[in-house]
């Protein structure tokens, strides 16, 4: 009789989800506080903020989008 053995998927190389602050002030930019990455159990999230802020205003956590690659041709 043989063993099946499951092999682990991969881990993403980049966080689940990325944390924003939205200052209050009409048409300020917002500033990237931090990611959010699952944990093992899938149960929840283990989070890194880069920062805590100190103005009013609000945490918005978002989907990750990597960023992509700037340059090609002639760059």
């Amino acid at each position: 009789m043989t063993k099946k053995t499951q092999t682990p998927a991969p881990a993403p190389s980049g966080p689940a989800y990325t944390v924003w602050f939205v200052p209050e002030r009409e048409g300020a930019p917002w500033t990237r506080m931090g990611a959010l990455w699952p944990t093992k159990s899938g149960k929840g999230f283990r989070m890194s903020l880069d920062f805590v802020p100190v103005a009013k205003g609000s945490t918005l956590v978002m989907p990750y989008e990597p960023r992509k690659a700037e340059g090609g041709e002639g760059a």
